[in-house]
């Protein structure tokens, strides 16, 4: 454990984390705005856009921690990915998402305008997680039969 070399792998794992975390924060701040402008017909700027989602990531940090010690407590936590604990964190996580977008975007829209946000939000992620996995598939598929022949 005291080589240099798991000091560097150790190195290699917190700067890819850091870079992960930078790339889906910009992701993130993106698509807020693509969302936003979908709905509201204007785009906030995107020191704004990084701030909210930058306050949505903290924001559902804490309902998860709060909610998963509650539900935990009760003895509702399940590890299944379908558990009802895991539902209503997933409820709480959308609900809180965009009371932090009414407030922070600052354009005078309703609840449930930023409810609609968060939603066109969530499908976009959804549907570039599905396309990168696609793609992951094709990759990690194709280099498994390359190496069965």
């Amino acid at each position: 454990m005291g080589t240099p070399a798991f000091g560097a792998m150790m190195g290699l794992g917190f700067g890819i984390i850091l870079a992960c975390l930078v790339v889906g924060i910009v992701v993130g701040a993106l698509i807020l705005m693509l969302a936003v402008k979908l709905v509201e017909k204007s785009t906030p700027g995107f020191g704004k856009a990084i701030v909210t989602t930058l306050a949505i990531f903290g924001a559902m940090i804490v309902v998860h921690f709060v909610l998963g010690l509650l539900f935990g407590a009760l003895g509702l936590m399940t590890f299944g990915v379908f558990g009802v604990a895991q539902a209503l964190i997933l409820v709480a996580n959308f609900l809180v998402s965009a009371w932090v977008i009414q407030k922070l975007i600052g354009i005078g829209m309703s609840y449930g305008r930023a409810c609609l946000v968060t939603l066109i939000e969530y499908a976009i992620s959804i549907a570039i997680g599905l396309m990168l996995a696609l793609v992951g598939g094709l990759i990690f598929g194709g280099a498994m039969m390359s190496m069965m022949h």
